[in-house]
């Protein structure tokens, strides 16, 4: 017999795929808020106040470390859930709430950047916790609920939204730093992502699912079918897939990746800031509007990535990053004109959308439903790791080497990506997934990885 709650007039994400696109890219606007406030906002507000390149990638490694530790809400998200709800909406709703709160106590204690930059650091720290346990849980629901067809537009409005996310923190947040400091940014994030948690709120992730626990409503079928019993068998299958070859490739394409981004964050507001003249919302005005950019054109590419692989599209994204950091280590001249090295961070932040964007499609593609949040967020753990890993090598690295030295290290970590590319076998290894789906005992229809024919 139906439950009332089937013929909710309220939409149902599983059923509607433009409800699903809108859906989850404005989940990672939500997380995108965070993210541009201690990534860019305060950034540039602690080099407006004279801290060094070392100091605020210090900050930007505190802040962000807890983006690697993702692996860790995998195994829990996937033992642990409230089917009647949905299998991962309840976790969402949480991690919201989450960001909320403390965002809201960084408003009432409002840290001095001076005195306290540990206390603002681990306040960062707690936000970022938040906002990766919510990214976890939005990266499963989009694997559970998205169709094979779906994955490179999906992740086109999902990393949009969190570039739209960012850039709008990045933005209005330097301006409330400058007006208000640290406690008028956070109170404006905090009403932002309070009015973004509304959507998983009223929204079901399959008919037939409870809105609150009290409501009527029965879990789905497919929920049902993908909760797994223990961590025993969530890490021996986690294992098996994490080791192969695939696999522990796009690892280390991604870390590639990933650094680079994490030294650049580090140096470039300290050098725009400090060495080249521009005021912190020169900078932070700027990384919004090629954020902004950046995600339009994701948005746009999605499709082609869809219809053409992501193969092709990373290759070049990554030749142009490549080439561009390059010119830049070998035109130090040029960067006083402030049209220049605006154009170069707007190539940065567009190139870095498309990697991001096709990158992370492929990533989706080798998960196993049955253990979706757990294999994401391992992959995203790492990942993450090394962005912080990047931001935390500018201290190091400007003891020897100059910014034009830098530049050149960006570049060479976009060629060793390139390099490495060609040993991708997509082939041999979709054989290998259907070996492993195999091999594990559970239903083929739930866990089957999705075809890699033609990426």
């Amino acid at each position: 017999m139906a439950l009332p709650s089937t013929h909710s007039s309220l939409p149902v994400l599983k059923e509607h795929q433009l409800l699903r696109f809108l859906t989850l890219g404005m989940l990672y606007v939500a997380q995108g808020l965070p993210i541009g406030l201690f990534q860019v906002a305060i950034p540039a507000w602690l080099a407006a106040q004279g801290l060094s390149a070392a100091e605020v990638g210090s900050f930007i490694f505190i802040a962000f470390l807890p983006w690697s530790f993702k692996l860790v809400a995998g195994p829990v998200m996937d033992r642990f859930s409230f089917p009647p709800m949905g299998r991962r909406r309840p976790w969402v709703l949480g991690a919201q709430s989450g960001i909320v709160l403390v965002l809201v106590a960084i408003m009432l204690i409002d840290p001095n950047p001076a005195g306290q930059f540990m206390l603002m650091a681990s306040l960062g720290f707690l936000v970022n916790a938040f906002g990766a346990l919510q990214d976890v849980a939005v990266d499963g629901m989009a694997i559970d609920i998205l169709e094979d067809d779906e994955r490179g537009r999906a992740n086109a409005f999902m990393f949009g939204g969190q570039v739209i996310g960012l850039s709008a923190a990045s933005a209005i947040g330097s301006v409330a730093l400058g007006a208000g400091g640290l406690s008028l940014a956070a109170l404006i994030l905090a009403l932002a992502v309070a009015a973004i948690m509304v959507i998983p709120l009223f929204l079901r992730e399959r008919p037939g699912e409870r809105l609150l626990p009290w409501s009527p409503g029965q879990a789905s079928r497919e929920a049902i079918a993908a909760q797994t019993d223990n961590f025993l068998g969530i890490f021996a299958t986690l294992i098996k897939a994490l080791i192969l070859p695939i696999s522990l490739l796009l690892v280390v394409l991604e870390g590639l990746n990933r650094m680079a981004s994490g030294l650049l964050l580090a140096i470039n507001p300290v050098l725009t800031v400090q060495d080249l003249g521009w005021s912190q919302t020169d900078y932070s005005g700027w990384i919004a509007i090629a954020g902004v950019c950046a995600a339009v054109f994701g948005v746009v590419l999605g499709p082609t990535i869809d219809r053409f692989g992501a193969r092709k599209i990373l290759m070049i994204a990554v030749g142009i990053r490549a080439g561009v950091f390059l010119l830049v280590a070998l035109t130090e001249p040029w960067w006083q004109e402030m049209s220049y090295f605006k154009a170069v961070l707007m190539i940065n932040s567009v190139s870095g959308q498309i990697v991001s964007v096709a990158i992370i499609a492929l990533f989706m593609k080798i998960c196993l439903q049955q253990i979706s949040a757990t294999q994401f967020a391992v992959y995203m753990a790492s990942a993450n790791l090394t962005l912080s890993m990047g931001s935390g090598l500018a201290g190091p690295l400007n003891v020897y080497l100059d910014y034009s030295g830098m530049f050149l290290v960006v570049a060479g970590m976009n060629v060793a990506f390139m390099a490495l590319w060609p040993f991708l076998d997509l082939e041999r290894q979709q054989r290998d997934l259907d070996g492993l789906t195999a091999a594990i005992d559970m239903p083929t229809a739930d866990v089957r990885p999705q075809s890699m024919e033609s990426r």
